[in-house]
């Protein structure tokens, strides 16, 4: 798991673009591909580091790590390219690879965009960063030569990055963690579409990457409702914050969103004075603070009767669509309700 004070000390070594046009039937395209890196610019640099920080750190970036079925050749290049003391040379023609896989992978649907590769290190750990922008129909890309090899240089950014109302559209930062193939922390983010979309583009960033969600949406969802609701139960005493904590549960998790994001929720949601405290208790339970597909297979069932249980005993059940007959004052629980029977267990 990258975590935001990992993100802090990410710095770019070397960095690459290409240029990735989609294959359309019919029509010629080929990718452009620089020969050479791009010379790095220390204030775009700087620039571009702050905005891939805040994109990898975001509510939108899941925890990620490679797929042992994937066809992908990504998964293979970065465990090569991070295990050991690489050649100058190699950096290249790795990101060129990079960039013919996203070429025969991106078809009509997909958009045209920039690659750029950047070999980086995070907390000292090697890693790579892979970065895919969008780009407008017709865009020319300037080439320069350097070294008699032509190369895009970093200005391609200012109009692609470096501008706020841009956003950075794909991106993933893989670090090294330890010598064994799956020893890395990994991370990925998709501003356009959430990953937990059943939509075909969706997934298409991270069958590039080779890569699947460290957790099951299932699993996720499961774990957040679980915790949510013993936090609830446990240490909110009262009673009209208790209740309004637990429908704003209840309506979240029942709610039609593709994706939940806990940090949102604690913002909007969980009474100021417990945000902190609820924030650590879920991340003791090692519930994901970061976004993640919604997924209420596991606890379909738990969601449409809803129970109160007052301080002398008594529990009342309501089903979920009938919430409202039930108010919770501050000494008293009302039932606006008619009684049809009376069972003794």
């Amino acid at each position: 798991m990258i975590k935001p004070d990992d993100l802090a000390t990410l710095h770019i070594h070397r960095l690459i673009f290409h240029d990735v046009p989609k294959r359309v039937r019919g029509l010629e395209a080929v990718p452009v591909l620089s020969e050479i890196e791009a010379t790095l610019d220390e204030d775009r640099i700087a620039h571009l580091k702050r905005r891939l920080v805040r994109v990898l750190g975001s509510k939108s970036a899941y925890d990620i790590h490679f797929r042992p079925d994937t066809q992908s050749p990504v998964p293979p290049l970065i465990r090569d390219y991070t295990k050991g003391k690489q050649h100058p040379d190699d950096f290249v023609p790795l990101s060129q690879k990079f960039a013919q896989f996203l070429f025969e992978q991106q078809g009509g649907a997909s958009s045209s965009g920039v690659l750029s590769i950047m070999d980086t290190t995070v907390s000292g750990k090697r890693g790579l960063t892979v970065l895919k922008l969008e780009r407008e129909e017709g865009a020319q890309l300037e080439l320069s030569s350097k070294k008699g090899k032509r190369t895009f240089e970093m200005s391609v950014l200012d109009n692609l990055v470096l501008t706020e109302g841009t956003r950075l559209f794909k991106a993933a930062l893989f670090v090294r963690t330890g010598p064994g193939d799956d020893d890395f922390s990994s991370g990925a983010c998709d501003s356009q579409r959430p990953f937990g979309s059943t939509d075909e583009l969706a997934q298409f960033w991270l069958r590039f990457l080779g890569c699947k969600l460290v957790e099951e949406a299932r699993v996720a969802t499961k774990k957040f409702f679980e915790a949510a609701l013993l936090y609830v139960n446990d240490a909110i005493t009262d009673p009209v914050e208790k209740t309004k904590v637990y429908d704003h549960v209840m309506s979240e998790m029942s709610s039609e969103k593709k994706t939940f994001a806990p940090r949102t929720f604690i913002e909007e949601y969980v009474p100021k004075a417990h945000r902190e405290s609820f924030e650590s208790f879920l991340k003791e339970r090692q519930v994901s603070l970061k976004q993640f597909p919604l997924d209420t297979s596991e606890i379909v069932g738990r969601l449409r009767r809803r129970s109160y249980h007052t301080a002398k005993g008594a529990e009342v059940r309501v089903p979920e669509e009938e919430a409202d007959i039930v108010r919770v004052q501050e000494e008293s629980i009302i039932i606006a309700d008619t009684v049809t029977r009376v069972d003794h267990k």
